[in-house]
């Protein structure tokens, strides 16, 4: 029977031969392209390779774009090949003369010399490489692939793009340049490989490109707001309510219902007669909460995703989508559908099928970033292998999204040497087509991994240890040796700490004092080795990224110690930094410096998880209007789940209550991850006695410094309810609440009234009841007892 699988079919084609491509023996003659800073060899390409931008109809804009990478690698392939070799290599336009002289051929001139590549590939990406006595070959199915060919004869050369710009080039000196006759036809492993916020330089040399999957939150864009106005059956229950979001667009679909399938359908293939398009998205908003109706719900397995602590609801989309991909490729049957396994639809079907045209693109966003995935210790493992596994039996191929910084903080060296050498061929082993892991402008902090990725994602054969090792000893030089030891240490500390939650909340354990200083020493010493300016760049820039982190911990270090007073005046200081850093290495893609990323990862995550707690712990270290009952923030408390919700009916906080069965846990530095209890959702809580003795006539505060989630206050076994915010003379507002609930935000408890001179007992009952940062829940931080001085 007939494929009928628009990837698929083009697998097909290359199903019988190696990815690695044909080789046809050499016959053991040499091209000399350069012999003592001589240039033996004329560069050759057509009109059409060589012409200036063209506007043309956005129909053939990808064509377009393809041509103009080629025409850049061509001038590539003439300046290092000359930067070798020490001489000009010329590139002239049109056919070689019949007669003298070796020549290097690019596209259709060499195609019209050594006809087609002997595979194909799809998206048109398998090139051929010849080399005979006189002349060399390097064309492809396409302008794309032809660049792809530019790229395998130099990096045979030994030329490599680490990084962007020239700093990030590392390209070797041969005085001679002798090729080797060989007639080879090749392609790459996947069908896409790309990353985030590259440099075009950096792409092409890299052979970034293929046929991306699109899938951005895009599903409920199709639907409009009159549509669902008209039919408030098409939106999604939540809460008990059908309607529309704030900003008059479909937040979330009712995905039991026919009808708006059709839609969605009718507006696909709309867009797709007006702008034909190979990818097109049909992947939910960003979020977390879906439809609760009890249709949608009777669609559902049973299928537990203990990452999310929810029930799985792939087959509930699946269900929806698979009738949208079918009406859609009645009319585009090479139209690829491309969605999003993310959050609740992480996991792969137990029931539906996957429609021939849907290409699943795996996001475990709420997986371990830092540990491989080969590590059982780590929560969620073996269900993200199932993951894995699942999607490769379900799907004719498959895109991954992994992520190249740690979730919601870039400040700490990140480099998954271990993670990715495990991870990626680990995919790619299970049908990983399409290589598009999102990433940020942070070459600073995880230039091994970028590029480690993009190197497997070409060729997965190739050993990753031997890429990391080629990584440090080219890329350093002379400070191979340091740089090396401190990249492996960083990728110790992460892989071997017990610690799997999200962000910073795990960085006290991850990031000791003495693991610091050692990180420290191996960077000074790399700075003494380092020779050459662009080795002394290299190290200057992971330097002053150790230098951010190093301010960026001590402020972590100085809010669980104590340390209050010059905290906003450390926060100004670090976003200041991360700011200029990111101007500074901008050539570099580093820190961040790329329109949003920078706000979003330097500065809004700083503010949202970060800066809050640091200008209020700043405030009560003014010592002319307050004063700490605590003399050091309470970081031991006796801790214990109350996953039937029986706390407060069982007296858990009385003042006699019998604690010594529970467990004792460092809050500054311990998350519901350190404790075991990874993705739990629900009621926990914290227990400590105290004894203050206490002023006349002050206020008496309680101050959390953060929580994930609601905090419920007791002293004495009383209920202090919470006001919600501190006015300025250090008192609060009338409006009460029974508990406090945030994120990462401090929260201060008027506890005047309800603490005695002597011991007390501080209890708190914490619930988390949103998924945040993994692992975390509860107390993020060690409070404090204070008072007003006046």
């Amino acid at each position: 029977m007939k494929c009928r699988c628009p990837v698929h079919r083009l697998i097909c084609r290359f199903a019988a031969i190696a990815f690695t491509g044909l080789s046809v023996a050499p016959l053991w003659s040499q091209n000399v392209l350069v012999r003592s800073g001589v240039s033996h060899v004329t560069i050759f390409a057509s009109e059409r390779v060589l012409a200036e931008d063209q506007a043309i109809e956005p129909a053939r804009a990808r064509q377009e774009s393809h041509r103009q990478t080629l025409r850049e690698s061509v001038g590539d392939l003439a300046h290092y090949l000359g930067k070798m070799g020490g001489v000009t290599i010329e590139v002239k336009q049109g056919a070689p003369p019949a007669l003298g002289g070796n020549s290097i051929l690019i596209g259709e001139l060499a195609a019209e010399r050594f006809g087609a590549p002997a595979i194909s590939f799809a998206d048109q990406q398998a090139f051929r490489f010849v080399v005979n006595d006189d002349t060399v070959g390097l064309w492809g199915e396409s302008d794309q692939a032809s660049s792809y060919a530019i790229y395998e004869l130099l990096h045979r050369l030994g030329c490599r793009w680490y990084m962007p710009s020239e700093m990030g080039e590392v390209i070797p000196q041969h005085p001679e340049i002798v090729l080797g006759t060989t007639d080879e036809s090749l392609a790459p492993f996947t069908i896409y490989r790309g990353i985030w916020h590259p440099d075009p330089a950096y792409a092409r040399r890299n052979r970034c490109g293929g046929l991306p999957i699109a899938a951005g939150h895009a599903l409920e864009s199709y639907v409009t707001k009159e549509q669902l106005e008209a039919h408030p059956d098409w939106n999604a229950e939540i809460k008990g309510e059908r309607k529309l979001h704030p900003c008059d667009v479909g937040y979330r679909l009712c995905w039991a219902n026919s009808e708006v399938a059709a839609a969605v359908a009718e507006t696909v293939i709309k867009h797709l007669d007006s702008a034909p398009q190979k990818a097109i998205s049909l992947s939910p908003g960003d979020g977390v909460d879906f439809c609760e109706c009890e249709k949608c719900k009777a669609l559902d397995t049973g299928d537990w995703d203990s990452s999310m602590n929810c029930m799985s609801i792939t087959d509930r989309y699946l269900h929806f989508v698979n009738p949208i991909a079918e009406r859609v490729a009645e009319k585009h049957p090479d139209a690829m559908l491309g969605f999003l396994a993310y959050v609740q639809f992480t996991r792969p079907p137990l029931r539906e099928k996957v429609h021939r045209n849907l290409y699943p693109q795996v996001a475990p966003i709420s997986y371990s970033r830092a540990h491989p995935t080969s590590d059982d210790a780590v929560p969620d493992n073996k269900s993200l292998r199932h993951i894995v596994e699942g999607w490769a039996q379900a799907a004719p191929a498959v895109s991954y999204y992994f992520y190249t910084w740690f979730l919601a903080e870039s400040t700490a060296p990140f480099p998954m040497i271990t993670k990715w050498s495990t991870d990626v061929p680990f995919v790619m082993r299970n049908k990983c087509m399409f290589w598009q892991p999102e990433g940020i402008t942070n070459f600073e902090t995880s230039l091994h991994a970028i590029n480690l990725g993009l190197r497997l994602a070409w060729d997965p054969r190739q050993e990753p240890g031997d890429i990391i090792r080629e990584i440090n000893e080219k890329f350093y030089g002379s400070a191979a040796a340091p740089m090396t030891e401190y990249w492996n240490f960083v990728d110790e500390i992460w892989t071997t700490t017990p610690e799997y939650s999200g962000s910073h909340w795990g960085y006290l354990r991850r990031f000791t004092p003495e693991r610091l200083q050692r990180l420290r020493e191996l960077m000074n010493g790399a700075k003494e080795k380092a020779v050459s300016d662009q080795e002394k760049f290299r190290v200057a820039m992971v330097d002053e990224s150790l230098k951010l982190f190093e301010l960026f911990m001590k402020m972590r270090y100085d809010l669980a110690e104590g340390r209050f007073g010059t905290l906003l005046e450390d926060a100004d200081a670090y976003t200041a930094q991360a700011k200029a850093l990111a101007d500074k290495f901008e050539p570099q893609r580093a820190f961040g410096k790329m329109y949003w990323v920078q706000s979003l990862t330097g500065e809004f995550y700083f503010k949202v998880f970060c800066r809050e707690t640091y200008a209020d712990a700043a405030r009560i270290a003014d010592t002319a209007r307050f004063a700490w009952l605590t003399p050091q923030p309470m970081r031991k408390w006796k801790f214990m789940l109350d996953t039937d919700a029986v706390g407060q009916s069982n007296g858990w906080a009385d003042t006699d209550h019998d604690d010594s069965t529970w467990r004792i846990t460092d809050v500054a530095a311990e998350t519901w991850s350190t404790l075991d209890h990874h993705g739990y959702m629900g009621r926990a809580w914290y227990r400590t006695k105290v004894t203050v003795e206490l002023p006349q006539d002050r206020n008496v505060f309680l101050w959390l410094p953060a929580t994930d989630g609601s905090a419920r206050v007791y002293v004495n076994g009383k209920h202090v309810t919470f006001k919600k915010v501190p006015t300025e003379d250090g008192g609060t507002s009338t409006e009460e609440m029974d508990r406090f609930i945030g994120y990462a935000a401090p929260a201060n408890f008027d506890i005047t009234g309800h603490l005695e001179s002597g011991e007390n007992t501080i209890a708190i009952e914490c619930e988390r009841v949103g998924w945040n940062e993994i692992g975390t829940g509860g107390l993020l931080g060690a409070p404090i007892i204070y008072h007003q001085s006046q």
